[in-house]
């Protein structure tokens, strides 16, 4: 069983990883699949897949100048969840778990340590 999903749908500071631009990108991830619920069609899926794209580029770079040792790991999960993104089936709610999860199981493993 894993951590509850937020209804409304929008990031609260349980998501807290006490990275500002993180933290920040994960409220533009909350965005987009909040988005994508409302009105799940080309233009919010490509916005969504360009934030995601983006903060999981940013967040491997803190993890390789840091020298985390789940780096290969945490990257393998964002993969999945791009090729997710990328094979997309109108599945919102896998999206809304996953990135839930996600931040509060695997992203907060590196909390203080990027």
């Amino acid at each position: 069983m894993g951590f509850p999903i937020p209804d409304p749908y929008v990031w609260d500071h349980s998501f807290r990883t006490f990275y500002n631009a993180v933290d920040d990108e994960h409220k533009s991830l909350f965005n987009g699949i909040f988005q994508l619920g409302q009105h799940d069609n080309t233009d919010n899926l490509a916005e969504l897949r360009r934030c995601t794209g983006k903060h999981f580029l940013n967040e491997q770079r803190l993890m390789l100048g840091s020298q985390y040792p789940d780096l290969a790991a945490h990257t393998k999960a964002h993969d999945d969840f791009i090729h997710h993104l990328d094979h997309w089936k109108g599945d919102v709610a896998y999206a809304k778990d996953w990135l839930v999860q996600h931040i509060k199981t695997i992203d907060f493993k590196y909390r203080g340590r990027i």
